[in-house]
């Protein structure tokens, strides 16, 4: 039979594996309930307020690219709308406008006086504009 020392040895180390069993259920029992919360996050909700506010961020940016490809379109024709209204004022002001302008304000005169350079007296163009 053993001794009284050796039953209190045993017994000692008994309780300490008890212990760190104890201690290693718990720990077990935290990191289920961690990995339940990060399940519970990964898993789409219908309810999750973060989902309706990303679809309404998606919603607002095809808003505002639709509205950007229409500034782009108006945009890409006022050029042309420019320099055509300059032509025209600048024909007006030099009393061209009756001199063969066309309706774009260009004074495009095909065949006319096409072979004089723009420094050329009558030419229609003029070198100081």
């Amino acid at each position: 039979m053993p001794s009284d020392a050796a039953l209190a040895a045993l017994n000692d180390r008994l309780e300490q594996i008890t212990a760190a069993l104890r201690l290693m259920v718990a720990t077990q029992q935290t990191h289920t309930e961690m990995l339940a919360k990060l399940i519970e996050a990964a898993t789409p909700s219908v309810e999750s307020p973060l989902e309706a506010a990303m679809a309404e961020i998606a919603g607002a940016l095809r808003d505002q690219t639709a509205a950007l490809q229409r500034v782009e379109t108006e945009l890409s024709g006022l050029g042309g709308e420019i320099e055509s209204g300059v032509m025209r004022g600048l024909a007006g002001a030099l009393g061209l406008a009756d001199a063969g302008m066309d309706d774009d304000g260009t004074g495009d005169q095909r065949g006319q006086d096409s072979d004089r350079s723009p420094a050329e007296p009558g030419s229609g163009r003029h070198p100081e504009c």
